[in-house]
């Protein structure tokens, strides 16, 4: 991939937003034995249908997800879907379809005992590990809003990036979610609302995540492998006095896949201060079937049933 489109606004650049029939004309391409390929990806720089042809970036992921836990793959979008795929999400919000999500949680995303907020935790030095309570607040637009026809979809329901992450992380099975609101979805991040993702490790041990618009603030930061030195700490002080010295914060772009396994590395994401993070996360399961629970639903999405099947 070679350029991006950009057009200064304020302290951000944003994505040139191409015409819908500008965007139709893309079309869809053609692999050995005729199968599509999803519009969204650059299957020039990512060839995961051809195992050949993806061996040195298979290798590289499943290398940097042993050591680090994290894999970055830029240029995973062509840059003119982009526009596209932001103007779904902020369609869903404008018709009301998204759901505000808000929680308070601890590091291990567990109820504690008493749950010490960041605002008085100054008041009680040290603050115990598992009480120390974070914020974490956005906007998510589940899959069932989605058009039937979305290009996010289209590229969810993809085999070949599927069997790619089960590749990456060397799962003895993978499946897309059962579930017809969680499968694929979208974050949208709002400096009005100081959104942010508090610290924590995640329950699940691999995620997708992509990257669709930036902001000022909205930075994903991890550090890595830690879950096993957090766990034998007793207070947030001493985790809080480690981070500055183990944190990474990788630079991410519109466009950019990263995969992460997030139960091993406490990571969170920072606050927006201005402007919006859009990004999308695919949810695939070990257990064929598997969905989400009716807490999670309702956490995540504000209902326990689809609007509509997905198809």
């Amino acid at each position: 991939m070679s350029v991006l489109l950009w057009k200064p606004r304020g302290h951000h650049s944003r994505l040139l937003v191409w015409s819908s029939a500008a965007i139709g004309k893309i079309g869809r391409r053609h692999v050995s034995g005729g199968s599509h390929t999803p519009a969204a990806m650059d299957i020039e720089r990512y060839p995961l249908h051809d195992e050949s042809r993806c061996l040195d970036i298979l290798q590289r992921c499943r290398g940097d997800i042993s050591t680090r836990g994290y894999c970055h793959l830029p240029g995973f979008l062509r840059p003119e879907v982009i526009p596209e795929l932001i103007g779904e999400a902020e369609h869903a919000e404008s018709s009301k379809l998204g759901f505000r999500s808000s929680e308070a949680h601890n590091v291990f995303l567990e109820s504690g005992p008493t749950p010490i907020s960041a605002s008085s935790a100054s008041l009680q030095t040290p603050t115990p590990l598992r009480e120390k309570e974070f914020e974490s607040s956005k906007l998510l637009v589940a899959m069932d809003d989605m058009s039937p026809d979305s290009k996010l979809l289209e590229l969810y329901r993809w085999g070949p990036l599927r069997k790619f992450l089960q590749s990456v992380f060397q799962l003895p099975a993978l499946y897309n979610s059962g579930d017809p609101m969680g499968g694929v979805y979208y974050n949208i991040y709002d400096c009005s609302f100081k959104d942010a993702l508090g610290w924590h490790f995640d329950r699940s041990a691999f995620s997708m995540n992509l990257i669709l618009q930036t902001a000022d603030g909205g930075e994903f930061q991890y550090w890595p492998n830690s879950r096993e030195a957090v766990s034998h700490m007793t207070t947030w002080d001493e985790v809080e006095s480690r981070l500055d010295v183990n944190v990474e914060t990788p630079d991410l772009f519109p466009g950019s896949l990263y995969l992460f396994a997030g139960n091993r590395s406490l990571h969170q994401v920072t606050e927006v201060t201005s402007g919006r993070r859009i990004n999308a996360i695919f949810t695939y399961v070990e257990n064929e079937g598997d969905r989400l629970n009716e807490y999670t639903l309702r956490k995540f999405f504000g209902r326990t049933e689809p609007r509509r099947q997905s198809t």
